[in-house]
């Protein structure tokens, strides 16, 4: 049996964020979209192509205390729910949309998202790029021998995950020689990146440029020391093992709370082995039900899946060509926009722990940047009344 302190989470997530713990009870719900089990290299790339295109979604609904109740009967009706349906799920609610477009103008997205809109819910959600991830452990491997750059924490990861973007089939030709993440040959590692990124990076004065050199850097540091410590003695070619810490990670942060996941059964063998305690006592904050006995956990379920089709639309259109779409937008894919758009500010001001990327501050800011413009920054001022009601 693993015993972790909670108390000792929090306080990294607030030293690395300084965001203020979250103390108050509140229920949450929880489904997943974009789960590919693992995550690893082949001979010839990744193993799973939709991994790259879109994030792992941890996401769905909250509420205040430990009851809540909802109008499960106007939901219903809004969906079109028919007799005899098991349940309520993302796949039936993106029924016969061609694409994320015109799927947000539909019927069904129109009439959930006005319920969830009156509803009284909040939304949360932990949102995963995967490859992000993969890449983030060579860097947290260099701050021992760099203390003085932790400041630039987050431009020096970002920086690498768009240089491997970039040039990714030659990233990933180094990364298969050298079996990552089980470097066997810590020197011979880093001249290798240090070698591809010095051949590309020929502007160091602006950004990435400038954090691209000074990843070099503490590359070459690292290449000299021959040692690398967080991509050594893993198994080799496995990025993402498991999904279940980021289930756990909910648990802990929010461990005034109570979590409801939908049955999953390698996260409830994982969780079974791990007891939380806070203060000394042992936290049972957690269980796992059946999606088809929890209406919570089918809007849960829709929620993640909007949330997964949302940001890989809007990762898959630069910014000139969202520009472009906002301009050809009817009023109620306007309006349905606008809606995800501020229930997202809603659950943010509610506390910043609510919404969780793991992902480069730049994408996240680009697709924030993008919904808005897609939705609030779009609509009338008549229209953008009624969201401050939220």
């Amino acid at each position: 049996m693993i015993i972790l302190d909670v108390e000792e989470q929090k306080k990294t997530v607030f030293e690395l964020n300084e965001i203020e713990p979250f103390e108050e009870e509140m229920t949450f719900y929880y489904d997943e979209s974009g789960n590919c089990r693992k995550f690893y290299l082949t001979d010839t790339g990744f193993n799973d192509s939709d991994a790259i295109k879109g994030d792992f979604v941890l996401a769905g609904v909250a509420h205040e205390g430990k009851s809540f109740e909802i109008d499960a009967p106007s939901l219903y009706k809004a969906l079109d729910y028919k007799e005899g349906q098991k349940e309520l799920k993302f796949k039936h609610l993106y029924f016969n949309s061609t694409d994320f477009l015109n799927f947000i103008g539909s019927k069904r997205a129109t009439n959930f998202l006005k319920w969830l809109y009156s509803s009284g819910l909040y939304i949360h959600y932990s949102a995963l790029n995967n490859l992000f991830y993969s890449l983030v452990d060579i860097v947290d491997s260099l701050w021992k021998t760099h203390p003085q750059c932790i400041m630039y924490i987050w431009e020096i990861k970002s920086a690498l995950y768009d240089f491997v973007i970039e040039h990714q089939d030659e990233v990933i030709d180094i990364f298969i020689r050298h079996t990552y993440p089980d470097v066997k040959d810590a020197s011979s590692f880093c001249n290798d990146l240090c070698y591809l990124i010095r051949t590309y990076n020929e502007d160091a004065e602006y950004y990435p440029g400038f954090f691209l050199e000074l990843f070099r850097q503490m590359l070459k540091t690292a290449g000299k020391l021959d040692k690398i410590v967080f991509i050594q003695d893993n198994e080799p070619y496995l990025l993402i093992k498991e999904y279940y810490l980021f289930y756990l990670e909910r648990c802990e942060i929010f461990s005034k709370s109570n979590h409801i996941f939908d049955e999953e059964a390698s996260v409830q063998k994982q969780l079974s082995e791990i007891q939380l305690y806070e203060e000394g006592k042992l936290l049972n904050n957690w269980k796992f039900v059946k999606s088809h006995e929890n209406i919570y956990i089918q809007i849960s379920d829709m929620i993640a899946g909007l949330l997964r089709k949302l940001f890989m639309f809007l990762d898959e259109n630069s910014l000139e060509k969202i520009q472009a779409i906002a301009r050809e937008l009817n009023d109620k894919q306007i309006d349905n926009f606008s809606i995800i758009w501020l229930f997202i500010k809603k659950s943010d001001n509610k506390s910043k722990l609510f919404i969780k990327n793991t992902n480069t501050p730049k994408n996240v800011n680009e697709r924030m940047n993008k919904l808005q413009i897609l939705g609030v920054a779009n609509n009338s001022a008549g229209k953008g009344d009624m969201c401050h009601e939220l």
